[in-house]
């Protein structure tokens, strides 16, 4: 499998557009007849088409000269892409990883990475529901139960959407209310526990009011024991109202619950669609282990005799290069609520003008957890001794009365953060279409407000279980944070000729921060400290789009845009926003009588001012590195050769290198690396289809296999107190893996008036142990994803 695998990748001869599943007569119906009609194509037996909102409007998957990739809802269901993180396989470009904590994924599309879960820093990547932004990404907005179609954006998005974002958007459809009775689901149930199940019901229209109830239950348990799971430390000393602190017994789990209300109202031009959505989300954040403590750190060399002194005491290391099946990790269950609700007014004035408004609130609170991300929940070290050994007095670390007990806990880094954020926003826009051209023109509003409690505790000590803060200053972060946005864009195009198509985009972006910061702790310490902050940020971004297409069933493009993530404010210290310009060339084409899609596309950015958080000797900082060039190829492909016969996948390939990136005065370009960036990813899809039996059934089957090549965990070299590249550095990146999925079973099952389809699935079939993330926190800490999982799945449709 994997020889063939890498056959298909370096002859590029398999590459797709966005999806892996097998369409057919069955499931095949075009989305946008229009456009195939024009094509003058049978889709009776060729691939599906997808209508697509990437420039707000709704188009031709193959017609809009954008790269995106769109996955559809019955595509989700047949790759069990049960979680964002999931998405990373169906785009190419595309690369999602958890940073360990699960509610907080890091998405990367060409190089530009986006997830920190600090309030002061926007997102890189832009996320969307139902049009909504979604001002912070804690929290999986990937939990709405009932999702129509995904599309990922890739390259700046500098004009129409929401908000700026320098490296792409994520876009989620819900489902729309039909107005006639109908119910579907899905039930499973798997190792580690796992049980889901997804449920929608359509209710019959009541005059113009339609309405659509989706739940969505999904759970799993943990993989790796917790060797600290059931202990308790209290942390009422530093922050009251968190208390005291239970670590999770066992890491990796996940239990979710979420709701999903769509109505309807359809007035004649004027049409009126509500969405409400709920989560509740429970999860324990995946295991971190050690690989070897870093040298030159000055964190690292104050816990490295301690690290030496753990077999004496009975502490545990957590120092493996293998993976680990039990850690003691200070890793507590991480709870998020997150609700919102949107109302998105249609007003058709007449065939060419459409008026919209979205006005939508959402909220997020965050319960205090605990994370582990250094990874030292097992250490045992006293108050007296750790004074000891800062004060150079070996007496009193080797003293008796100063040794430690089991529940003498001490950590390099202490963690407990909790987080509340609302939002509010409004957009308007104005649509136009005639034979001439196309405009679309409008304003946009955001407003967040985001109180946030941290500690975050150096050196920290605990006493059976007790914090005791052996060094002066508070460990805690309280501060609040409101950020506002204001914009305008517009964009147009004009049809030169039927083939060939200009558009131009403009949008002006002003953003406002302020943040009041009412305490800091030793390991957030910036340049001004406490107090109340102010900055405000502005741009204007354009994009440009030569459209040609020589045939209805190609079409090729070249664009150059702009794009900006406004600047903040961190821990009393202010940084710039950073700008991307972006030049892109493309293909897209549908060929062998629509049995055959092709996509291609080349870009080039070039960086600037680029933001990075950087953890090192004990601090954290957030500061603009300089200047980046980033370039790279994406393809996609999807054949039918036959009837029932579906081969894809996708192929990325992205060079990025640092220009210039100063820290602390000093361009450590030549040792700096982006952290969780493979150079190539890729997927491999088969998916087959069979004839119907005499009662209408029919077999399915699919496998699927992915491929990321080697990924930098740390963004820098780690260098020993010589400057010299440490050995321990070997252990920075992760080696490449491919993982392989897959699905056998019977679908179009006949009973009473509906359809079932029974099968059996498995991710992760050969049990690859692999790792995509990673934190260098005084030790070079690495993190082990899931290993194989599989169950049976039954699916209905009444």
């Amino acid at each position: 499998m994997k020889a063939f695998v890498a056959t298909l990748l370096v002859s590029g001869s398999v590459i797709h557009c966005g999806t892996a599943a097998a369409q057919t007569a069955r499931n095949s119906a075009p989305a946008d007849s229009a456009a195939v009609e024009q094509e003058g194509q049978s889709h009776s037996s060729g691939i599906q088409d997808i209508v697509v909102t990437a420039q707000r409007r709704e188009e031709s998957l193959q017609r809009v000269p954008v790269a995106v990739t769109a996955v559809t809802s019955e595509q989700l269901e047949d790759l069990r892409i049960t979680n964002i993180s999931n998405l990373s396989a169906v785009a190419p470009g595309l690369q999602i990883n958890t940073q360990g904590r699960q509610t907080v994924p890091t998405v990367n599309i060409r190089g530009i990475s986006s997830g920190s879960t600090i309030v002061a820093v926007d997102p890189k990547i832009g996320m969307y529901v139902d049009g909504i932004y979604i001002g912070r990404v804690v929290g999986s907005v990937f939990d709405v139960a009932d999702i129509e179609r995904v599309e990922v954006l890739r390259g700046p998005q500098g004009t129409l959407f929401g908000r700026n974002a320098t490296g792409g958007a994520i876009s989620i459809v819900t489902a729309a209310p039909k107005g006639e009775f109908g119910v579907h689901g899905t039930m499973s149930v798997g190792n580690y526990g796992a049980k889901r199940a997804k449920i929608a019901v359509d209710l019959p229209a009541m005059g113009p009011i339609s309405a659509r109830i989706s739940y969505l239950h999904d759970e799993i348990n943990g993989d790796v024991r917790n060797l600290i799971g059931g202990e308790t430390f209290d942390i009422s000393s530093a922050v009251p109202e968190f208390g005291t602190i239970r670590m999770a017994n066992k890491l990796g789990g996940r239990n979710v619950d979420g709701v999903l209300v769509s109505l309807r109202g359809d007035f004649g031009a004027l049409r009126a669609d509500y969405r409400f959505d709920y989560t509740d989300s429970r999860s324990v954040g995946r295991v971190m282990q050690s690989y070897g403590v870093l040298p030159a750190d000055t964190l690292g060399q104050i816990i490295s005799p301690i690290i030496a002194l753990q077999p004496q005491y009975g502490g545990i290391t957590n120092i493996s290069t293998t993976p680990l099946d039990a850690v003691a990790n200070a890793t507590s269950e991480d709870r998020i609520k997150t609700q919102g609700h949107s109302l998105t007014l249609t007003y058709d004035v007449s065939n060419a003008l459409t008026l919209k408004s979205i006005s939508s609130f959402r909220k997020m609170d965050q319960s205090p957890s605990a994370y582990d991300l250094a990874g030292s929940g097992g250490l045992l070290f006293t108050k007296a001794q750790l004074l000891g050994l800062l004060t150079k007095d070996p007496d009193a670390i080797s003293d008796p009365a100063n040794q430690p007990g089991p529940r003498d806990h001490f950590f390099s880094i202490f963690n407990v953060y909790e987080n509340h954020q609302k939002q509010w926003s409004q957009e308007v826009q104005a649509s136009v279409k005639t034979d001439a051209f196309d405009l679309i023109t409008g304003a946009f509003y955001f407003h967040e407000e985001n109180p946030t409690t941290n500690m975050i505790a150096s050196l920290a000590t605990f006493t059976d279980g007790v914090f005791t803060p052996a060094l002066p200053g508070s460990p805690v972060t309280r501060l609040t944070t409101d950020n506002n946005s204001y914009a305008a864009y517009a964009q147009g195009t004009y049809h030169v000729t039927p083939e060939f198509d200009l558009t131009g985009g403009v949008r002006y972006s002003k953003d406002k921060r302020r943040t009041n910061i009412f305490a800091l702790s030793g390991a957030q310490v910036g340049s001004i400290g406490v107090g109340d902050f102010r900055a405000s940020f502005s741009r204007v971004n354009y994009q440009l789009i030569a459209t040609w297409r020589p045939t209805a069933k190609i079409t090729t493009y070249a664009k150059v845009g702009t794009a900006y993530v406004s600047g903040g404010i961190y821990a009393g210290t202010r940084f710039d926003p950073e700008d991307l310009t972006a030049y892109e060339i493309g293909v897209k084409s549908t060929l062998l009588n629509n049995r055959l899609r092709a996509n291609v596309a080349l870009y080039w950015n070039d960086y600037k001012d680029l933001q990075t958080q950087v953890f090192a000797n004990g601090v954290s900082t957030i500061a603009n590195a300089g200047k980046a060039r980033i370039r790279g190829v994406e393809t996609e492909l999807e054949l039918i050769p036959v009837d029932g016969l579906s081969i894809s996948g996708n192929m990325s390939y992205t060079d990025f290198q640092y220009r210039q990136y100063i820290l602390g005065g000093v361009d450590v370009a030549d040792i700096a690396r982006p952290p969780f960036l493979s150079k190539w990813t890729g997927r491999v899809s088969v998916a087959y289809s069979g004839a119907d039996f005499t009662s209408g059934a029919y077999p399915i089957a699919r496998i699927d296999a992915n491929y990321r090549s080697k990924v930098q965990l740390g963004p820098l070299a780690v260098l020993d107190q010589n400057g010299d590249i440490a050995p321990v550095n070997k252990y920075n990146s992760a080696k490449g893996y491919v993982t392989v999925d897959g699905r056998v079973g019977l679908a179009g099952i006949r009973a009473g008036g509906g359809e079932i389809s029974v099968s059996v699935y498995g991710a992760n079939i050969f049990n690859k142990d692999y790792t995509a993330y990673g934190a260098n926190v005084a030790q070079m800490i690495r993190g082990i994803e899931r290993g194989r999982t599989y169950g049976l799945e039954i699916s209905f449709e009444y």
